[in-house]
């Protein structure tokens, strides 16, 4: 294990809610506007790896996270450590389940 992954892994416990996420992905930008809709925007931590000033750091943080996730992608979302991604959203979205999700996570 990497010290990146031994990073992720930390953030994951230490936030119930959790994204890792860049600015200009068009999938990051559904779930912003899903937890806008549902206003818990503020209540998750988002990491957002194009913004930090060492893009050296982002890339082996996103290592990281590849490692659990196993596979490199944003947003990879973890609510209370199970982690998802937008087209997790979308098909709950779709079948109106994504209140009761937000609930059984205790978000809302």
């Amino acid at each position: 294990m990497t010290d990146y992954t031994a990073k992720a892994k930390e953030l994951i416990a230490n936030n119930k809610y959790l994204m890792l996420s860049k600015t200009w992905c068009p999938d990051c930008q559904y779930a912003y506007s899903i937890f806008d809709k549902f206003g818990v925007k503020g209540k998750v931590h988002i990491i957002e790896l194009d913004k930090f000033e060492d893009q050296t750091e982002a890339d082996n943080l996103q290592s990281g996270f590849t490692e659990i996730v196993g596979r490199k992608w944003v947003p990879s979302i973890f609510f209370n450590g199970e982690v998802f991604d937008e087209s997790d959203l979308k098909k709950m979205a779709a079948s109106e389940e994504l209140e009761q999700f937000f609930r059984k996570h205790g978000i809302i």
